[in-house]
């Protein structure tokens, strides 16, 4: 490891750091981001450039300018508390670790935690924290400090013997021993722990796993990596896993403790009593809802939340208690999913299936077993899902449970009908299973506000039309996607669809109505030499439908009946532009579609959701052309 010389500022590597004295700090990364190993090291090789030939010119024999005095204020103050203190050695993660080396990076987040221990004292900078009240007070910024929240300053709490919290000023609030019960009460880390009075792995891991339920980290694969030293494993670090990185540790955890608790997470029920009376007619394996809490192992500490009351009990304890003698198998890892050893026992219900207690070596906070309830795959088979539904007054209607504390009077009943049985459970979610498309409006909903994008094909086709499409609006950065809110005017939000000869004009907004409907109108103008309606060609007039816009196929089979409106090209007043209300709302066209006309031009539109978003149209636009009877 390398250690940072709170002189100077430079670096010294280390094989063996309990055989060295030296400080180390804790603290929470600032989001700007905090001075690297290369910074560091880039002010290092600056300081001797500047210094070097001098120095051996003229022999002065004065020190170099410390580099420390350019670094930041967090690593020259902990460098600067370290000298008071009598270190010339100090450890700051964000500076004294290479990330650009794969394999430092990997070696250092496996041995953090022996770091910390070896450590003669840990700085805990809260610099979120001022020192002008008592820790104590119920209000304190102490007990609110992001310190507490993060998942690596969790090891770095409890693995030094020492741990001498500081202000954002480098002033004093106090140690780990001094303030143990409070902390405690902040993180739920038995102060025994704290004051290493018991060791780590007299704790069960259900417990330590809570410890942890409720802290982030910046990387998801962090919240697995941060606990290594916790559970005293190691593994490989691979960032872009994602929550994998969690399963990982949980099997690297099985392999070395022998401790059941690790199951013992998500909801319990602990009346056993409603369990024989109100067994819901399905399982978990009926609920998608649920396809994360079915499996063995969690996916997140955050799954251990209220778990920390759970213990674990020795073999010959469990064997006493359940009156059966058997030896656990090893943990087999198989593609349909893990093998274990467990006591099981059938319960019968209304559902006409079989539900299974596999019961564990833990017990609740009030000393009962716990046992998972399994719901077998397929009658018959060895292979099990875990989780129920189960109906109570004291809970809602079959509400879903994983696990079931025991009383003793009631494991005694039931005890005689145990039998000892090899399980296979799944023991993570399928990578594949959950990735289900989001569930879209059917119809789309067609409202407003949304953005509506015209794809490139469509463009590129229109293109070979002869008509180039731009899109006129406001606060928009993309060429073609129209912003549309609840506010934008018909005459603000435009698709221009341009020839030589022609243009086309295509509003879309929201319509007036209250139903915040996407609403659309369309104007033409210009003379593409197309064969016209008789109106047009013998006044140079467009006859105007649904207020001066095009008329959609319908209206204009029935030109009489509307009563047309001659005007001249481009006479349409913004006024004119909003559609009729509901005829112009997409919503109302079948299929997202309509086709509008003028003269022999005809212009359909075909509106299209996103598969995954309700707030984002696909614009399709198609231009043709059809001979127009004569109009008397």
């Amino acid at each position: 490891m390398w250690l940072l010389d709170t002189d100077d500022g430079s670096f010294f590597w280390i094989d063996r750091p309990r055989e060295h004295r030296y400080a180390i700090l804790s603290h929470v990364w600032r989001q700007g981001g905090e001075e690297t190993f290369q910074d560091l090291r880039a002010l290092q090789n600056a300081e001797k450039a500047r210094k070097g030939l001098k120095r051996r010119l003229l022999k002065i024999r004065t020190p170099l300018p410390s580099v420390l005095s350019r670094a930041s204020d967090k690593i020259r103050g902990c460098c600067a508390v370290a000298r008071k203190h009598g270190y010339r050695w100090a450890w700051i993660d964000s500076c004294c670790i290479d990330k650009t080396s794969s394999s430092e990076l990997s070696e250092a987040i496996n041995s953090m935690h022996e770091w910390y221990a070896a450590a003669d004292v840990c700085f805990a900078l809260l610099d979120d924290v001022g020192d002008d009240h008592d820790p104590r007070l119920k209000d304190s910024k102490f007990r609110r400090s992001r310190w507490f929240t993060r998942g690596w300053t969790l090891q770095e709490l409890i693995a030094p013997a020492v741990v001498v919290f500081f202000s954002k000023d480098w002033r004093l609030l106090g140690t780990k021993e001094q303030l143990a019960d409070l902390v405690e009460q902040i993180t739920g880390v038995d102060r025994a722990v704290l004051r290493h009075e018991i060791p780590l792995d007299a704790v069960s891991v259900a417990r330590r796993m809570s410890w942890a339920s409720k802290r982030q980290t910046t990387r998801e694969e962090d919240r697995a990596y941060s606990l290594m030293g916790i559970f005293g494993v190691n593994m490989p670090t691979i960032y872009g896993e994602g929550q994998n990185a969690f399963i990982r540790l949980q099997e690297e955890i099985l392999k070395h403790v022998p401790d059941q608790t690790i199951f013992a997470w998500g909801p319990t029920l602990f009346d056993d009593a409603v369990l024989y009376k109100g067994l819901g007619p399905r399982s978990v394996a009926d609920d998608s809802r649920y396809w994360q809490s079915r499996n063995l192992l969690a996916w997140s500490p955050d799954a251990f939340i209220t778990s920390g009351g759970i213990s674990s009990i020795s073999l010959d304890t469990f064997e006493n208690r359940v009156g059966l003698a058997f030896s656990f198998s090893e943990y087999h890892v198989t593609s349909y999913g893990m093998r274990l050893r467990v006591p099981l026992i059938p319960i019968q219900h209304g559902s006409n299936k079989t539900t299974y207690l596999a019961i564990l070596a833990c017990e609740d906070a009030a000393g009962n077993l716990l046992a998972l309830m399994l719901f077998p795959q397929r009658e018959g088979s060895s292979r099990y899902y875990v989780g129920h539904y189960v109906g109570s007054p004291q809970v809602p209607p079959y509400a879903y449970f994983r696990a079931v504390s025991l009383s003793k009077a009631r494991l005694s009943e039931i005890l005689h009908t145990a039998g000892i049985q090899d399980v296979c459970i799944p023991y993570r979610a399928s990578l594949m299973g959950h990735r289900k498309p989001q569930p879209i409006a059917s119809p789309a909903l067609f409202k407003c506000p949304c953005d509506v994008v015209v794809p490139g094909w469509v463009a590129s086709k229109l293109r070979e039309e002869g008509f180039a499409a731009a899109a006129l609006r406001e606060n928009n950065d993309d060429d073609l996607t129209l912003h549309i809110s609840e506010v934008t005017s018909f005459a603000d939000s435009i698709l221009v669809l341009k020839s030589a000869k022609e243009t086309i004009r295509i509003h879309m907004g929201r319509c007036p109505c209250i139903g915040q409907f996407l609403a659309v109108s369309v104007v033409g103008s210009g003379d593409a030499g197309l064969e016209r309606a008789a109106t047009v060609r013998s006044g140079g007039m467009v006859s105007g439908f649904d207020n001066g816009l095009l008329s959609s196929r319908q209206d204009k089979r029935s030109i009489g009946s509307l009563g047309a409106v001659d005007r001249p090209f481009g006479a349409a007043k913004i006024a004119d532009l909003a559609p009729r209300c509901p005829t112009g709302h997409v919503a109302a066209w079948e299929g997202g579609s309509k086709e509008f006309a003028y003269g022999n031009r005809t212009v359909r539109l075909t509106f299209s959701a996103w598969l995954t978003r309700q707030d984002v149209y696909t614009l399709g636009v198609e231009l043709g052309t059809e001979e127009v009877p004569e109009v008397e």
